[in-house]
């Protein structure tokens, strides 16, 4: 009795034993189990993160450029928007002047009185030397800023064709940028002065002896290149309304001779052929003017493209086209 009793007792331990190797087995078969199910899941999940990160980073460069390109074009715009407000406020007090001046004729021919307008357009009175010619035929001066370029060989060209003569207020970088257009422009009888070294208002307009000395050293580069020592220039942008009395006085008292317009042409603005519906609107304004007629064009492609349509009319009216020389008196802003 004493035998079956010890050997029931080694039976049932080894059947827990078994029973406990058993559920071991299944759970270690479990665990690998889930193990291997989620590798793939996580692999996957650490993927799917990683892409999204890339994405968000991504959609956030392109929110971060799209606003900057929105701030740049703002800026632009504001600073076209400005350039717009001050020449139609120009082109505003030039048609009231105008208008003044024909009223003043007017009672001059009813009372027999002279009267002396107070003003003639923004420009300074004009001597002797600048009253148009007699006869039939008027004169303009075409004045193209910020050349020489590329093609200031074919501004030249259809100058000729029309026997018209023009003068070219150009950049020092550009004058050795393009050394061969400046000779062409002094071999047939152009005009050339001077624009600046910068062309920008906050550089130029430091001070009196920042535009002295940009006048200066731009003054030697088209003496090396061209052989033409020339004082003839123009302010970046005209010199209304940075051009001071003082700064007025300095450039004045170095010998050099400043000249804006009378007429913009805005080709800057329009950059197709409207520039030249807005000379001819400015030209019927000035019907009546006896001073220079000073016409502001750019060295641009779109102005060039357009040209034979202005110098069409130009020639059917009459006009004649010269060059400045120093003997003018020039036609300037009035001091504000």
């Amino acid at each position: 009795m004493g035998y079956l009793k010890s050997g029931w007792s080694r039976g049932i331990v080894i059947v827990i034993i078994a029973i406990g190797f058993l559920f071991a087995g299944i759970f270690v078969s479990n665990y690998f189990q889930a193990k291997a199910a989620s590798e793939p899941s996580n692999h996957e999940k650490n993927e799917n993160i990683k892409r999204a990160a890339a994405k968000r980073l991504t959609q956030e460069s392109i929110v971060k450029n799209s606003k900057d390109l929105k701030l740049e074009k703002e800026r632009m715009q504001e600073q076209q928007d400005k350039a717009i407000s001050w020449r139609n406020k120009q082109d505003q007090e030039q048609e009231t002047t105008t208008k003044d001046t024909a009223a003043a004729q007017n009672a001059t021919q009813e009372t027999g009185t002279p009267q002396t307008p107070e003003k003639e357009s923004n420009a300074t009175q004009p001597q002797q030397n600048n009253t148009q010619p007699e006869g039939n035929h008027k004169t303009v001066y075409l004045t193209f800023d910020d050349g020489p370029a590329a093609f200031s060989g074919e501004i030249i060209a259809l100058l000729e064709q029309y026997h018209y003569k023009a003068t070219f207020f150009m950049i020092d970088g550009n004058i050795r940028k393009y050394p061969d257009a400046v000779k062409l422009m002094v071999q047939n009888g152009e005009t050339v002065g001077l624009h600046s070294v910068s062309h920008n208002p906050k550089v130029f307009y430091a001070s009196a002896n920042s535009i002295i000395s940009e006048l200066t050293q731009n003054r030697n580069t088209l003496k090396e290149i061209s052989g033409v020592d020339s004082y003839i220039m123009r302010t970046p942008y005209g010199s209304v309304p940075h051009m001071t009395v003082g700064y007025r006085q300095a450039v004045h008292d170095n010998g050099y001779l400043m000249w804006d317009w009378n007429i913009d042409s805005k080709d800057w603005f329009y950059k197709d052929e409207r520039y030249v519906d807005s000379v001819i609107e400015q030209l019927n304004r000035l019907a009546d003017h006896n001073g220079p007629i000073v016409i502001l064009l750019h060295e641009r492609q779109e102005t060039l493209a357009h040209l034979p349509a202005l110098l069409d009319y130009l020639s059917q009216q009459g006009f004649e086209g010269k060059a400045i020389d120093s003997t003018m008196t020039p036609v300037q802003f009035s001091a504000r």
